[in-house]
């Protein structure tokens, strides 16, 4: 019962931990990456318009790119626990008879 438990809670662990450990690697190739283009599309947006279109044209993208990630991250599911098998096994005539038994001396306590 408790193995059970602990099996549980350690595959929720380690799923958390591995979506930690990507999302971490992610964000830091993204914001590498987001520099270089930052960079890039800066100086190219200066040379076709004036300061203030170009913050405002990188500004709406990287807004648009972070409310896509939180719509992504909020969506997300869990990864689905697989039970352990439960282990069924046939009746025997003594557990039947334990369980005749036990109904039996209940019935009788009830009615004294």
């Amino acid at each position: 019962m408790i193995s059970a438990i602990v099996n549980k809670a350690r595959a929720k662990a380690e799923h958390t931990a591995g979506t930690a450990a990507i999302g971490l690697g992610a964000s830091l190739a993204l914001g590498v990456g987001l520099a270089f283009w930052t960079g890039a599309g800066w100086l190219y947006l200066i040379t076709v318009t004036t300061p203030l279109n170009a913050a405002m044209i990188l500004g709406a993208l990287y807004t648009g790119a972070g409310c896509i990630g939180f719509a992504v991250v909020a969506t997300r599911r869990q990864a689905p626990i697989t039970k352990e098998p439960v282990v069924e096994t046939s009746p025997t005539f003594d557990n039947i008879m334990s369980a005749f038994m036990s109904g039996v001396t209940a019935g009788a306590r009830t009615r004294s």
